[in-house]
Parts: C-alpha cells; structure tokens; sequence
C-alpha cells in the first residue's frame, strides 16, 4: 500500500486529542488533505501512555485536562475508520523518563541506562564546580562547555569565562562573542557569582560512567536495551494495544541506545564478556576512550570496538524480531513499522543497523559480518527522517556545515555530508534498505516554516524517490494552516 503518514505527536498535540470534537476535526482535515495514514505517538518520551492501560499511566501534561472517561486512542481509531483512514500506534521504545518524570526516575532507576561520558569540572581555590552540559546552551543556574560546534557566535545574556589550554583566561558579562579559535563556560542566574571569580580557574575534566538521569545534559530517559525486564515490559505494552485496540500498524520508535556513550551499565560489560568468550581487560577503554583534544570532545576506539558495535547492533535486531512476533501472534494483519533517522553512515553509533541484510557498507568499524544486523527484512515498512532543509543534492554545493534548524536527530553531525539533503536521503535509505521493504521518506515540517513551496518540492521528491510519505507532526500543519499546502501535492496524484 502506498501510503501517507501523518505523526501525531502526544505533547504538542495534546489537546487536539483530548476530545471527540477536535479528534473528529483533525480526521477530517486528514482525510481531505489527501492523508491515508495517521500515526498516533500512543507512548510519548515520559513513558505514559495515551490509551487506557493496565500497565503504564496516562499521560498528562501540565496545564491540560483530559476528561478520565476519554480514551484518545480508541476514539481516534473510531473516527479514522469511519473515514476509510488507517491508525498506526506509535510506541518510544527504550526511553522511560523525561524532565526527572518517568520510571527511570522512580520506581525503576535500575533501568536507566549507563553513559560513559567526559564530565567537566571548573576548579580554583579548593571548589570545584560541574559544568553539566556540553555544547548546549545552560538552564538557568547551570554551567555550560560551549565550542563553535553548538555556534558561530555567543550572546553575553549573564556571564561568561573564555578558556585556554583547559584555564579561564578572560570574564565576559555583556555584548557578543566569536567562538571561532575559542571555547567557553557559560551560566546565567547563581552561577555567575562563581563565574565572576574564576579568572585562573582550571578546567578538569575526566571519564566518568553514571546512569543517564545523572547527566544533565541527556534529555531522555533511555533505559538499557539488553535487560530483560526492559524488553519484557516494552513488549507487553505492544501487546496489549495489539490485543485491545483495533489499530491498522504498530510502528517502533527509538529502538536504540541513547548514543555513542552507552550502554556501559555492569549488566552489558557482563552480556558483552559473553559474547565475545572472553574478560574484557580494559573497560570500558577497550571499547572507547575519551579525551579533549584542542578544546573538543574526542574519542578514539580500541581493540574491542568492532565486536562492540556488531553486538549492539545485534541486540536490536533480535529485539525487532521479538517485537514483530509477539505482534503478529495476536493480530497477523497488524502492520509493523520502524522509524529511524536517514543518515545510515553515522546510525551505527546508536547501534542499529535499519539496512537489509544484504546490504554491505564498508566503514571503520565494522567487521566482515556486519551486515547480519540489518532489519529490514522484519518490518513491513520503515520510514526515514528525511530532516534537511535543503531539497536537492545541487543545493549543498559550497556549504560546508550543515542548516538542519532547530533539530539535531541523534547520530547526525553537523558537517556537510553528500546525503545532507531530502533528495541525498531518500537515495541513501533505497540504497541501504534494497527494496526488502516499504519506505515513506520522512519530513520535518518546521524546517519549512514560512517556505510552504520549499516544503511541496520535499514532498514531492519524497513520493518520486520512496513508496510513500511521512509528515512530523500535525501541531505544524493546523498551526500553519498548511492542509492546503499540503492537499495540493497528495490529491494531484501520487
């Protein structure tokens, strides 16, 4: 089937589905726009849900109500149906937690999953002080480590300490900053009295492992894949929406680590022993190890690192196949989906590997049997995040950094690559996926704010190059007033 996705995410739709009336609405916006497809994000990053569970709370979100007799799920799958529309529940798989809210905050913070990460600390006089974020801007109160990675230049809003060979050397408090040959610690609100004082400071910083709620600067709470009361309880969760709700697909979200840094947990060291017969000496530098290297974060990969990323990648696949399975014992017809970001060079640091089979790509680190991970053979569909605001690979001729506007996937980078494109990316990903499956290339609608024919050209080239489309998230097309916008690229035929 030839399809259309629209992504309902739960929180910035939250009260677009919070009542028959706007449900009812947005399926007939859907419906006329051309859409044949709405995914209903039915377990958000937090991990609550937003259909009436026996396992996990509902959903709410702070300054909304939902009525306790309404069902979003059950009523979303009702009027959709009655329109001839499909519902496909979306599901955040290994994530449980976010904003200090969630089981890996509560009641299973043995969950959470173990970054092995560069922690830095600012030092004088005996006090050393936790600069929590890296290359992302502070919270109030907080430190931040910032290089001309996050930004060109610098807004002085409280105060900041410039850094040399790992010493604070100068103290901004006003105007603006070029981050080209520096780096900076940056805070605003109780900090700044430190900040103000640290003239000589020294930066310290040191490898440290610690569960993902520790890190200040990890918006998610990811739990770890490899344990098996984590797979149980996801699973449980498929199965009961497959069970007690009438949905057309169930599609997978984040089926992944965190990043690059985890999982590290003693639980993995443990599994990955195993795997490999043999006591890793070294842990976890065997795998990786982390350094500053002219003021950046740098790491460097040891002699265990291929098997590493074979085993990672591994784990997930095996988790797809439980999934599908367990899905299709109790509805065969349900239809089983993934998403994943495009960028299929860098994706393996998540340890996945989204590809077919029979797909082989040469890169570091990899070993010969790499391609044995690839998962595309299990699904019925996947779809990409297509998240580039230029549409054709002609328009990155020149560029050297990449324009992806205020979206960040995990695993991209910010250096131009010769897929950094909608157009790149949908090549990219019939490469890697070798027809053994559906793929609807996937759009984020933000990217496109103001720049509605920029956003039909990527529509456009997503139906020419994929079986189908994926549009993230309906909170911009109702916002934009886009159905039209959009209406007229679906129902000039595709």
């Amino acid at each position: 089937m030839r399809r259309v996705l629209l992504w309902i995410d739960a929180d910035a739709n939250y009260d677009r589905i919070g009542s028959r009336a706007e449900i009812k609405r947005i399926v007939s916006k859907a419906k006329q726009a051309g859409i044949t497809t709405l995914v209903f994000d039915t377990k958000p990053v937090e991990g609550s849900v937003l259909y009436r569970s026996r396992i996990a709370p509902f959903f709410q979100k702070k300054g909304s109500d939902v009525d306790p007799g309404h069902d979003p799920l059950a009523v979303l799958i009702a009027e959709a149906h009655s329109m001839g529309l499909e519902v496909h529940a979306s599901l955040n798989v290994f994530v449980e937690g976010k904003g200090e809210k969630g089981l890996a905050f509560d009641t299973k913070k043995h969950w959470a999953t173990h970054l092995y990460d560069l922690a830095f600390y600012l030092q004088k006089d005996g006090q050393s002080v936790p600069v929590r974020r890296y290359n992302k801007y502070p919270r109030v109160h907080e430190l931040a480590y910032i290089t001309n990675e996050l930004a060109d230049k610098l807004k002085i809003a409280g105060t900041a300490a410039i850094i040399k060979d790992n010493q604070v050397v100068d103290i901004i408090t006003e105007g603006e900053l070029d981050l080209k040959d520096i780096a900076v610690i940056y805070g605003q609100g109780d900090v700044e009295e430190f900040l103000r004082g640290s003239l000589g400071a020294k930066l310290v910083t040191k490898p440290e492992i610690r569960p993902i709620t520790q890190w200040a600067d990890a918006p998610h709470a990811f739990v770890n894949p490899i344990l098996p009361q984590v797979q149980a309880y996801e699973l449980a969760l498929m199965e009961e929406i497959a069970s007690h709700y009438q949905v057309d697909g169930i599609v997978l979200d984040r089926v992944r680590y965190h990043n690059v840094h985890s999982d590290f947990s003693p639980q993995t060291k443990a599994a990955f022993e195993d795997f490999v017969g043999k006591e890793i000496e070294n842990w976890p530098e065997d795998i990786l190890k982390l350094s500053l290297v002219d003021g950046k974060k740098h790491i460097e990969y040891g002699e265990m690192a291929k098997d590493w990323f074979f085993f990672r990648a591994l784990g997930i696949k095996e988790f797809f196949l439980k999934a599908r399975d367990r899905i299709k014992d109790v509805r065969p017809e349900i239809v089983f989906g993934d998403y994943a970001g495009s960028w299929y060079p860098e994706y393996y640091a998540l340890g996945v590997n989204w590809a077919s089979k029979n797909y082989k790509y040469d890169f570091p680190l990899a070993i010969e049997s790499y391609s044995e991970t690839g998962y595309a053979e299990i699904l019925d569909y996947f779809t990409s995040g297509n998240y580039y605001e230029d549409v054709y690979i002609k328009d990155l001729e020149n560029k050297v950094k990449a324009n992806l506007s205020m979206r960040t996937e995990a695993g991209q980078s910010l250096e131009y690559k010769p897929w950094y494109s909608v157009e790149g990316a949908a090549k990219m990903v019939n490469e890697a996926v070798m027809g053994a499956t559906n793929v609807y290339g996937g759009l984020y609608l933000l990217q496109y704010y103001q720049k509605p024919q920029v956003l039909q050209e990527a529509m456009r080239t997503c139906l020419e190059l994929s079986d189908g489309l994926m549009l993230f998230d309906l909170v911009y097309i109702d916002m934009y007033d886009w159905w039209d916008t959009i209406g007229d690229v679906l129902r000039g035929g595709f």
